[in-house]
C-alpha cells in the first residue's frame, strides 16, 4: 500500500514503516510520545519533499517550516520491535497555517494514534511567518479526510501553578535550524512529572501550542496545574528567564496504565 502512495508522482497521502527501534522505548518497553513525534514530524517532512515543498526547496530563499500546533490522541503506543505505518496528507491552508493530520496504524492497519497539526513557514532572517497562498497551490488538499474530529484551539495557560528550576538551552537541544527541536520541549515537560505517574500512566491526549523559539543558552522553567475531574488532566507551560515569556503550553491527559493497575 505504501508503495502505490508515495509513488504517485505528487501523493496526496503519503505512508511512512518503521520498527520500534530499542531507544525509541522507554522505561515501560514502549514507543514513548517523542518517538511518535518524531515519526509524524518525519513523514511531514518526507510528504513536504515529494510535493517539492520541502526543506531543499524552501531554505534557498531562507524559508523552514514550523510546527505551531499539535494534537495527538493515544489509543495504544506499540513496543519494541512492533512494527508500524505513519500515514500523512494536508488537509487545508489558510491565510498563514498550513493544517496536517496523521495516523500510526499497527502492522494490521488498526489505528493506534491520530494527529492533526498546524504548519508555518518562517523567513530565516526576520523570523516571521509567510503567507500561505505561494505554497497552498502546490498541495493536494483532503479537505474532507479527518484524522481527529477536535479542532486544534489555544491551550490555556496555567494560572496556580509549581515553578521548576530553571535549567539551560543545551547544544544537545537544537536541530539543524539552530533553534531548539519542538520534541524537546515536549521532553522537558514530561520529564517535570514524577517517576511514580510515569511509571503507572500512559498518555491518552496531549495538545502543545509553540509559542516562540528558544536558542542555546537560554534558561527555562516548566509550570505546571492539575485541573480537577474525573481524569488525571494537566497544563503546562515552559517559561523563559530572561524574559519571563512563554515558550510552548501544553494540555496532557492521562489514563491508568492497565499492565500497572
Amino acid at each position: 500500500m505504501e508503495d502505490y502512495i508515495n509513488k504517485s508522482q505528487y501523493p496526496s497521502i503519503w505512508r511512512d514503516k518503521h520498527k520500534i527501534s530499542s531507544y525509541e522505548v522507554d522505561a515501560k518497553n514502549k514507543a514513548s510520545l517523542q518517538s511518535f513525534c518524531n515519526f509524524l514530524q518525519e513523514s511531514a517532512w518526507n510528504h513536504a519533499e515529494a510535493l517539492n515543498l520541502g526543506y531543499s526547496h524552501l531554505i534557498g530563499n531562507n524559508q523552514i517550516w514550523v510546527l505551531s500546533r499539535l494534537l495527538i490522541k493515544v489509543h495504544a503506543f506499540p513496543m519494541w520491535g512492533d512494527t508500524i505505518f505513519v500515514e500523512t496528507w494536508a488537509k487545508r491552508t489558510g491565510r498563514l497555517f498550513a493544517y496536517r493530520d496523521f495516523h500510526i496504524l499497527d502492522e494490521n492497519d488498526k489505528i493506534i494514534a491520530a494527529a492533526s497539526s498546524a504548519w508555518v513557514v518562517i523567513d530565516l532572517k526576520n523570523r516571521r511567518p509567510q503567507r500561505m497562498e505561494s505554497f497552498s497551490d502546490k498541495m493536494p488538499l483532503l479537505s474532507e479526510k479527518h484524522a481527529l474530529e477536535a479542532k486544534l484551539d489555544r491551550v490555556p495557560s496555567p494560572e496556580v501553578f509549581l515553578n521548576q528550576p530553571f535549567f539551560p538551552v543545551l547544544f544537545s537541544d537544537l536541530d539543524m535550524n539552530k533553534h531548539v527541536n519542538n520534541v524537546k520541549y515536549l521532553e522537558w515537560i514530561l520529564d517535570s512529572y514524577p517517576f511514580e505517574m510515569r511509571i503507572t500512566h500512559d498518555i491518552t491526549i496531549f495538545e502543545i501550542n509553540f509559542l516562540r523559539e528558544a536558542f542555546y543558552g537560554d534558561e527555562i522553567s516548566v509550570r505546571s496545574e492539575e485541573i480537577s475531574g474525573s481524569k488525571p488532566l494537566f497544563l503546562n507551560s515552559l517559561i523563559r528567564k530572561e524574559d519571563k515569556r512563554e515558550i510552548c503550553r501544553a494540555r496532557i491527559e492521562w489514563r491508568r496504565d492497565l499492565e500497572e493497575a
